[in-house]
Parts: structure tokens; C-alpha cells; sequence
């Protein structure tokens, strides 16, 4: 018997229509077809793609083809965003705003009861200002220097952690975001905790098999509006002329040039995915089992873009007498993909909107058409980019856990628990890029160019007691004492780039560049907690905690209180709850080489007569803390209830940088300025739920809205050179506002500090890119065998960094461009924003120009199902779905809800070239038997 006495604020609403009547004693109506079964339609549960789980304490379909992040968008205050729509790509996960700029970002993964899926793989470059190799070969000996793009210094290596755990081998998850809820968790909880408790054998009960299977086809939901060859061709006359010399095609010509080649078409594919999982679950004596096999996969809309996933998953429980309770699982998963590069200067995706529409995919040999870099008049040929430029990465996990419950006396609980997870991304995950050739726009082959290595190993342990008490008729006590140890080790090799002699492809000379090295970094975190609990005739609570976390490495010591007192009303028509809660929660810096609070060991100061200052004790570790009030309603029917949470989080010691300009004759042109700042997230969120029932339809109604307000504030030095830190929001854009155009077309910037040219000082916020309210409304129907699910989110209230506009709105030429540039300036057209069209090399700063407003509602899931037949012995449905089959939204983009720059806050809401997440089509089966 387990007693955890973990507050969970964002309580359960409601339990659905079907939850109740699958366990109210209602007979069968005699006007309707009875079940080809056991069961009438009155006591059926509601026919689900692949069953139910329980989120937040409500019991909800399964959406099979969204992964176990994905289905959090229905509760309030929780941001989902996938990095890109590649197969096995994952998601920021953003939970009550934004607590860090930069550093550690994603919430706490606790599976059954341990910390275990948290390590995303990413380069992870040092807080998004360091430099890295091209993404392309050059000749040995080149002195040029490079930047990556946000999106190169974020992308994933391997497949989302959260892979491991198909979402039909998942009980229930549960988000922990208020104090009280997220306290025991201390120096890990200041991002929020997704607890996920998962699924065993059931108990007293036979051999049953469960099949479940869906196959699809996923496409792209939307194009960018480009333009087609014959309006291309008169922007190069016009470009040509402007620079006073001759059109390049005449009327004629042009004519003939028709539409063109339409790149997004040619590059973008319709893709087949197929989901297979087969599960034996029992008991036999005292002993409860579950086995279960998946495999998933899946083509991505990109040419040569695939993932292959094994997965087998083994839960056993045994009962020993009365008081012990045994529990091992072990889970296995190894993912295979095939990655095109899309997040260079020119990948595929890039190449798809800049190719000209005048050329051809192929040449009449039937080799590809132009390539980047290969010869003068070459261009980004997008099936070539996909095809030539690519990653293999092989991800393996393991995750295997061990633990015993046993109650010695009454009232008393042990627990014990242990576990170890391995990661490995070995030397098979490679990355691929084509061999130049002189003289030819083909290359010969591919060869390898990078190998990634990754290992961790972590061990968890925990050793819990919980004691309740009744002290007479009036008072409840109840006591817990936790302690948990964690040890992680983990090594990251270093990433060899081997380049071909351009100026001598035959000659076989090699260059290698180092593109980052992880050294062997170890962990080890003791995190007890304790808290007492009391409870006046369950009309008022009391709860205190306090948790600690001991960093051997650091030798630091940090103290995390938490306090809660809340009341409850008395048995009657309506039961309402009341509360306020406080609490103090850290979170640690894995992925910078940093194992213990977040800090920055060796600030950075460039030499020389610069004159800017900075802080050279960055030593404090970041902390928040929390306060929130909350007050829920229920009718005594359980049929409608409300909650509504007031909250305020305060970080303290967030590390921030800067990238900051130098004045000319420095040798540089920048330089990387460290900081620290406090953050302060404030908001509201509110839940509704409802079951009704209208005639033979019954249904169940959830509405999760939030409404979050972030701010960052410096507290040293940044704030008095760039107001990007001086009361801003966490992830502000900040660059140059565009001033109309000059009396040529040509485009002009806003001038401050009037210093005649654009430089860093010009620069002001422009906007943000975390979203300030969110939305989501979920329904489930039922009538007789049919179900429907559907979920519709929105988020509202911020921009998207749309890096492609820096090349689509301006109209050099150079690249193909959208279809705004129809209105460009003109000596008879000047009263516009788009400039004239000219070859000039065009400011790549961030600019206003590149903002579009990323408000959307979209429809991610519409489901229905038919169940067959539904017995004690068998249950069989069938089911159709779509994934993300709408999106109303004005961002001219693939999609609004994407994030090429990671986790990272700082790098929110930036679009730089990502998969574009497709829709998704569906059938599906399953079975019980």
C-alpha cells in the first residue's frame, strides 16, 4: 500500500462519461443492438485508439501517434514545441513560462518515481556565441572563419529520450509546476516535473494478448507562396538593368518559361509510417507480468529521411505474503535514422524556397542540376542536398529499475528503489557530406565526414518512509522521509571533420577540425527531503518540507524549504478547495561541461582597451522561488469542475550572455559578454471540465487556458548596454528596425547613436518569441460503438524569427523570392517596403522585417473509432485519425509552433529552415484477447 502525499495542484477535473458508466450499474437499454459481447452499450468504455491513461488525475484517450510530450498541450500553462517535424525529432516542453535564459531548460523526467530520460543530445554550443567548422568542405589550409546558425548549434544527434516510452506503455503522467508539487524535487524541480508512472501486468488475472497497429501517410500541410520561372526571369532583367546593363531574356523567353519548376513540390514527398505493438500481460500465482514488443517506422517528407525503432519493455511484480511488494522493469530501445542536414546555410529545406524556378532538378544525363559550391553558376539543388548531406545516427537506451514496497507495521511504508540507464550514441552515428569534384556539378560520392560519440551511465537510488497517523477523531498526521542518490557519468568524444583538398581532389589530402570535445564529466547528487503533513478533519491541510542537494564536485550545500496550507469546504452541495503555497527549487547545468548549480566558472573578458565591464564572479547558483494560490470547484455529481491558479516564479542568478560589437581596429568584431539575471514569471491558468449527456450522445469537455507574463532583468552590467535585458521579455528579439527606403529603393535602418551605418548599438527589442497565452480545448464523444476524440490548441501572444525572409522579401536575384516582392520598389512604385531589386548584398542582421506574429488555433488531432466487438474474453476496434489537419494563422512559414533554436529561451520562437511538421494521416487496429 502506497501513501505518497505529493500535492499535486494541477489536480484531475473530472472522470469522463464512459469512466463512470463503466462502473455504474445501469442495465441495458432494450431499443438498442447489444454489443456483439459481453457487455451492453450502457456499460462499455468509450472506444479509444489505443485505450486511456490518466492525465492529471483525468482519464483520457490515448493519442497513439502523438508522442508522450505531445499529449501535455492539454494542460494549462504547459508549452509543446518540436524542434522540426523529422521522425523521431523532439519537443521544448516549457512548463509556467521560462525560468533560465540559457543552460538546462526542460522539465524533470521522473519515471516511476526516478529521474531517467533527460538526456537530450545535442552540441549543445557554449550558450549559442561560439564558433564551429563550416557545414560545408573547403580546401585544407583555409583560413576563413565561420558562424554556425542557431539551428546547427541546437540540432539533435540522436532521437528523442522520450522514444523509449511508446505512449500505449504509459499508466498516467502527471506535470508538477506548483511549490509544493515540485519541493521533493529541490535542486532539479525549478523547470516543472513530468512524472510518468508506467504500465504493468494486472493482478488475478489470465494470459491476455493485446495487439495494437496503425499505418499512414504524412504530407506537407502548407507551401511557401514563391515566384514562378517567368516572374523570376523579369526580376533578373530588372536586377540587370538597374545595374545599367542589358535584360538577359527577352518577352518571348520569358513567356516560355512558364511556371517553372515548382522546388517545394519537387523536394517535399508524401511519407509512409506503420506502428506495430504486441504485449502478453497476466498474473500466474503471486506474480504479475508484462511483456511487450513495438516497432516503429517511418519516412520522412524529406527524400532519404527515415527512422527505424525496436523497442521491448519487461515489468514483473511479485507478491511476497501481505507487507512486500517486489517490482523490476527493464525497457531496451535502439533508433535508427538517416538525416538529411537541413540546418546549414544551404540544406534542403533552404534550398527548396532559394533554387530558381528557371533550372531544372536534373540535367539531360541525368545527374543533378547545379550544386552548392560546385562551380560559379551552381546553385542549391535541394534532392541533391538530401541526398549528399546526411546523418546515421544509432541511439541506444537502456533503462532498467528495481524496487520493493513493504509496510512493517500499520501506517508505516517503505519503499526502496533503484535504477540505471544507459545511453549510447557510438561510432556507427555518422554524419555524410558529398566529395567535390573540379570542374563537374556532381559529386562522385558521399564519404564520412563526422562520427559522434556519446555515452552516459546513471544510477539512481531511494529509500522513502511514510507514516500517517489518526489522532483521535479529529486529526490526521503523516510524516515522509526521502532520500535519493544520483550518480551520473558521462563522456562525449570528439567530432573529427575530415575535408577534401578542393584545389586537389585526387591527391586524397585530408584536414581535420575539432568541432566540439564533452571530456568525461561525473555527477554526484544526495537529495534527501522531508515533510510533515497534518490535517484538521479534512477541512484544512498543512504541509512543510524541506529537501537539500550536495554536490561532492562543487562542495556546495543548498537548502530548498516549501510550505502549504490549504482548506477544504465540508461535505455538501459543492466541494471547494483552497490554497497558497511557497517554495525554493534549483535545477542543475548538465550539458555545458557543468555538473552542479548553474554558473560560469571562467567568465570571458577580451583583451585590450575595450571598455566594456563585466562581472568576474559569476559563482552563485541559480535558484528560484515560487509562490502560487489556487481554488478549485466541484459539483457533488463530479460532473462539472473548475480550477483556477494564481502563481509568481522568481529566479535568481540566471547566467545570460551578450554578444556585443567592438569598435573598428580591434583585430575583432564582437565578443561574447557574460551576465547574470533575475527572471520573474507571473500568471494565471484555469481548467473546466465537464460530462454531459444529450440524448444517446454522451461527452466529456476539458478547456485548459493560461495566461503567463516573463520578464529578465541583469542585474550587473548588460542592462546599461542593450535594453534586451532591461525588464524584457526572456527570449526578446533584438536588432534593427527598418526606416522606410532611401530615394534609390534601397532599404534604411533606424540610426540612434547616428553613426551612419547599421551596427549593435542601433538595435532595440522587437518582439518575443515565447508565447504569453496558451489554449486548449479537448472533447471526447461517444454514441453506442462509435467514439470521437478531438484536441484543439492555440497559442497567441508572440512573433517567429522567420530566418528565410532575410532572402525571400529581398530581391537581389540571387535566390528565388516570395510573392511579396511583386511589390518592390520602382521609380512608378515607391510607396512600399520592399526595396527595389538590385544585387546589392543585403544587412544580415535581425530586423523587424523578419518577424511575423506566430498566433495560431490548429486542430492536432481528430480521431474516431468503431469497436467491433467488446467481451470480457476480447475487445476489437478500428480507428481513423488526423494529425494536425488545420492550422488558421497569418505566419507565412511552414509552421508557427516550431523552435530551431532547442530548448534554450534565449532562442525562442526562431524558424531557421526546420522540417516542416507535416500532416498526418491514419488507420488503426487493436486488439485485446
Amino acid at each position: 500500500m502506497k501513501h505518497y502525499y505529493l500535492p499535486v495542484l494541477l489536480v484531475g477535473l473530472s472522470q469522463p462519461a464512459a469512466a463512470q458508466l463503466s462502473t455504474s450499474p445501469a442495465a441495458a437499454d432494450p431499443a438498442r443492438p447489444a454489443f456483439r459481447g459481453d457487455l451492453p452499450d450502457s456499460l462499455a468504455a468509450l472506444p479509444t485508439p489505443a485505450g486511456t491513461f490518466r492525465l492529471q488525475g483525468q482519464t483520457q484517450p490515448i493519442r497513439p501517434f502523438l508522442t508522450v510530450q505531445d499529449q501535455l498541450r492539454t494542460v494549462a500553462g504547459v508549452q509543446v514545441t518540436p524542434y522540426d517535424g523529422s521522425p523521431g525529432s523532439g519537443n521544448v516542453v516549457r512548463i509556467r513560462g521560462a525560468g533560465v535564459l540559457l543552460g538546462q531548460a526542460q522539465p524533470l523526467y521522473v519515471v516511476d518515481g526516478l529521474p531517467a530520460l533527460n538526456d537530450d543530445l545535442t552540441p549543445n554550443q557554449a550558450f549559442g556565441l561560439s564558433s564551429a567548422p563550416p557545414p560545408y568542405a573547403v580546401a585544407v589550409g583555409s583560413n576563413s572563419s565561420y558562424t554556425p546558425t542557431i539551428a546547427e548549434q541546437q540540432a539533435e544527434v540522436g532521437a528523442s529520450p522520450l522514444q523509449l516510452l511508446p505512449p500505449e506503455s504509459i499508466e498516467s503522467i502527471e506535470v508538477l509546476a506548483g511549490p509544493a508539487a515540485v519541493a521533493r524535487y529541490g535542486p532539479l524541480g525549478a523547470n516543472g516535473v513530468i512524472s510518468i508512472r508506467t504500465r504493468r501486468g494486472a493482478a488475478n488475472r489470465p494470459l491476455r494478448v493485446r495487439y495494437a497497429a496503425y499505418a499512414g501517410v504524412q504530407q506537407v500541410r502548407h507551401h511557401y507562396d514563391l515566384l514562378n520561372a517567368s516572374e523570376y526571369g523579369a526580376l533578373l532583367n530588372e536586377v540587370s538593368t538597374n545595374r545599367g546593363g542589358a535584360p538577359l531574356y527577352s518577352p518571348a523567353q520569358l513567356a516560355q518559361f512558364g511556371a517553372g519548376t515548382d522546388w517545394q513540390r519537387e523536394t517535399y514527398r508524401a511519407a509512409g509510417l506503420q506502428q506495430h505493438q504486441l504485449s502478453l500481460e497476466g498474473s500466474h500465482a503471486a506474480t504479475s507480468y508484462l511483456l511487450s514488443a513495438d516497432y516503429r517506422q517511418q519516412s520522412g517528407v524529406l527524400p532519404n529521411q527515415n527512422l527505424h525503432r525496436y523497442g521491448l519493455r519487461l515489468a514483473l511484480d511479485q507478491r511476497v505474503g501481505t507487507r512486500l511488494t517486489l517490482r523490476g522493469t527493464a525497457a531496451l530501445g535502439q533508433t535508427d535514422q538517416r538525416q538529411p542536414i537541413v540546418t546549414t546555410y544551404a540544406g534542403p529545406t533552404r534550398a527548396a524556397l532559394l533554387a530558381p524556378p528557371t533550372e531544372l532538378v536534373r540535367t539531360s544525363q541525368g545527374t543533378y542540376n547545379g550544386f552548392a559550391g560546385s562551380n560559379t553558376n551552381g546553385f542549391p539543388n535541394a534532392l541533391a542536398e538530401a541526398d549528399y548531406r546526411y546523418r546515421t545516427p544509432r541511439t541506444r537506451r537502456l533503462l532498467t529499475q528495481l524496487a520493493a514496497d513493504y509496510e512493517p507495521l500499520r501506517g508505516l511504508t517503505v519503499q526502496a528503489a533503484a535504477s540505471f540507464q544507459r545511453t549510447l550514441l557510438d561510432a556507427e552515428s555518422n554524419t555524410y557530406y558529398y566529395r567535390y569534384q573540379n570542374g563537374t556539378t556532381q559529386p562522385t560520392e558521399s564519404q564520412p565526414y563526422a562520427t559522434q560519440t556519446y555515452r552516459t551511465g546513471q544510477w539512481n537510488a531511494r529509500l522513502a518512509l511514510r507514516y500517517q497517523r489518526q489522532l483521535g477523531q479529529h486529526h490526521h498526521l503523516a510524516a515522509e522521509l526521502d532520500y535519493q542518490y544520483q550518480r551520473l557519468n558521462a563522456f562525449g568524444g570528439r567530432t573529427d571533420y575530415s575535408f577534401v583538398d578542393k584545389t586537389d581532389p585526387q591527391s586524397g589530402s585530408y584536414g581535420t577540425y575539432g568541432y566540439y570535445e564533452l571530456q568525461a564529466e561525473g555527477l554526484r547528487l544526495h537529495r534527501p527531503w522531508a515533510s510533515l503533513r497534518y490535517a484538521l478533519d479534512s477541512t484544512l491541510e498543512v504541509q512543510a518540507g524541506l529537501s537539500y542537494g550536495r554536490y561532492y564536485k562543487e562542495d556546495i550545500t543548498r537548502f530548498y524549504p516549501s510550505a502549504q496550507v490549504r482548506w477544504h469546504t465540508r461535505p455538501g452541495a459543492l466541494d471547494a478547495s483552497l490554497w497558497v503555497g511557497a517554495a525554493r527549487t534549483s535545477v542543475l547545468a548538465l550539458g555545458y561541461g557543468l555538473f552542479g548549480p548553474v554558473r560560469l566558472e571562467r567568465p570571458y573578458q577580451p583583451n585590450g582597451p575595450i571598455g566594456f565591464p563585466i562581472n568576474p564572479q559569476l559563482q552563485a547558483p541559480l535558484y528560484n522561488n515560487q509562490v502560487e494560490a489556487g481554488l478549485q470547484l466541484a459539483s457533488r455529481a463530479g460532473r462539472l469542475r473548475g480550477q483556477l491558479v494564481a502563481y509568481q516564479r522568481t529566479s535568481h542568478h540566471a547566467l545570460l550572455a551578450e554578444q556585443r560589437g567592438l569598435p573598428p581596429g580591434i583585430g575583432y568584431t564582437s565578443f561574447a559578454q557574460y551576465s547574470e539575471a533575475t527572471i520573474r514569471n507571473q500568471g494565471l491558468e484555469l481548467t473546466l471540465a465537464a460530462t454531459w449527456q444529450a440524448g444517446r450522445v454522451q461527452g466529456s469537455t476539458t478547456l485548459a487556458a493560461s495566461a503567463n507574463r516573463n520578464r529578465a532583468q541583469d542585474d550587473e552590467t548588460l542592462a546599461r548596454l542593450s535594453p534586451k535585458y532591461d525588464n524584457q521579455p526572456v527570449g526578446a528579439f533584438y536588432g534593427l528596425q527598418q526606416d522606410g527606403l532611401t530615394s534609390t529603393g534601397a532599404l534604411r535602418y533606424r540610426d540612434p547613436n547616428g553613426s551612419g551605418r547599421p551596427d549593435y548599438d542601433d538595435q532595440a527589442v522587437l518582439g518575443a518569441g515565447i508565447p504569453a497565452q496558451l489554449l486548449s480545448l479537448s472533447q471526447q464523444l461517444r454514441l453506442g460503438r462509435w467514439g470521437l476524440d478531438a484536441q484543439v490548441d492555440g497559442l497567441f501572444g508572440y512573433q517567429v524569427l522567420n530566418h528565410q525572409l532575410n532572402f525571400l522579401d529581398v530581391p537581389t536575384g540571387r535566390t528565388n523570392n516570395a510573392t511579396t516582392v511583386r511589390d518592390r520598389w520602382t521609380p512608378t512604385n515607391q510607396a512600399t517596403s520592399v526595396p527595389a531589386a538590385t544585387p546589392d548584398y543585403y544587412l544580415l542582421f535581425t530586423t523587424d522585417r523578419l518577424l511575423e506574429n506566430g498566433s495560431h488555433v490548429r486542430l492536432s488531432s481528430l480521431t474516431a473509432t468503431y469497436r467491433l466487438r467488446q467481451a470480457a474474453s476480447s475487445d476489437i476496434s478500428l480507428w481513423a485519425g488526423v494529425q494536425n489537419l488545420f492550422v488558421l494563422t497569418g505566419y507565412r512559414g511552414y509552421d508557427p509552433n516550431v523552435s530551431s533554436g532547442g530548448s534554450v529561451p534565449y532562442l525562442a520562437g526562431q524558424d531557421y529552415g526546420a522540417v516542416p511538421v507535416p500532416r498526418t494521416w491514419l488507420l488503426g487496429v487493436r486488439a485485446s484477447l
